[in-house]
């Protein structure tokens, strides 16, 4: 029996699924205002070689002189957005789902889609093997965290037309 629109027991739903979207999009944002991805690597010059720096560019304001939250598509955005998406499957993930399981996924998922797994895992000898899988996954998680980013881009497009 599926939960009724209005019943009791979709409302929980409702509130993990709007709060699971306002925290991808404070990822987003919060990614480009404090240097998330990148900030830590600039302050540890020996760090930079091994972290691959993300381009984070959130466009926040019109030229109209509304509000409105476009994210740009680049690959540094599609890596967040596969953490974020990441983020969304270890949370709904059955039976052992939670906030901590999501966070453990977004790390795995920006660390494959960014592809310092697939790197580590060549790099060692019991690892080659999967290397080539890692690299499939990473394309794959590329490939959701751009829809993330066209999924943001629209409903910030529908927003504006709103106001």
């Amino acid at each position: 029996s599926r939960d009724q629109p209005h019943s009791p027991r979709a409302m929980p739903r409702r509130v993990l699924l709007l709060s699971s979207l306002l925290l991808g999009l404070a990822l987003l944002l919060g990614s480009a205002a404090s240097g998330f991805v990148s900030g830590g690597a600039a302050q540890r010059p020996a760090l930079r070689a091994t972290s691959a720096a993300a381009d984070v560019h959130v466009r926040l304001g019109a030229s109209s002189g509304k509000p409105s939250i476009q994210v740009e598509e680049t690959r540094g955005n599609a890596e967040i957005g596969a953490a974020v998406v990441s983020f969304l499957v270890g949370l709904l993930f059955p039976l052992l789902g939670g906030f901590n399981l999501g966070i453990i996924f977004a790390v795995l998922g920006y660390t494959i889609a960014n592809g310092t797994a697939a790197e580590q895992l060549s790099n060692n000898a019991s690892g080659k093997q999967y290397a080539g899988t890692a690299v499939k996954v990473g394309d794959f998680l590329l490939q959701a965290g751009e829809s993330g980013l066209k999924a943001v881009n629209f409903a910030g497009k529908k927003i504006d037309e709103l106001t």
